[in-house]
């Protein structure tokens, strides 16, 4: 048996260093391309899913609601908030501690947003600049137009 197959030779194919080599590369490719896409998935995730981006994006809509057809709108407070009348009701908007709170005639207290460190606000002609600084350091700000009484 053993001269038999000195004679006719090893007509299998075995697996070469070559080959090895081959597939070893292939697969750090693609697990290479494999870790660069987990990362990415995880980052977008954490933008999407940041919850300051989300309060952010509520509280101007909800500012946003009360800026139209105001009486008068007064920046209070070293611009630490704002007052308005509308519809002959008085509606504060400012830093309580470290959130924004809605008062309406001074009364109550509706969280707007959370874990605010500062905020500015300046009002040139009918735009009205919101500057915040949350507690995790991300800064936002946003300009709205307010759409005064016209009598």
């Amino acid at each position: 048996m053993l001269i038999n197959f000195l004679l006719k030779g090893n007509k299998e194919a075995g697996y070469t260093l070559i080959e090895g080599i081959i597939q070893l590369s292939v697969l750090m490719v693609f697990s290479q391309i494999f870790a660069i896409t987990v990362g990415l998935l995880h980052k977008t995730e954490d933008n999407v899913t940041n919850p300051t981006e989300i309060d952010w994006a509520l509280f101007i809509q909800d500012v946003e609601t009360y800026l139209d057809n105001v009486e008068i709108l007064i920046v209070q407070r070293e611009d630490m908030g704002i007052r308005f009348r509308k519809n002959g009701e008085e509606f504060d908007i400012e830093l309580y501690e470290n959130l924004i709170r809605k008062q309406k005639n001074r009364l109550g207290h509706e969280q707007m947003l959370l874990h605010v460190k500062s905020i500015s606000v300046n009002l040139e002609g009918n735009s009205l600049k919101f500057a915040v600084e949350f507690m995790n350091g991300i800064k936002k700000e946003h300009i709205l137009y307010v759409t005064f009484h016209s009598e």
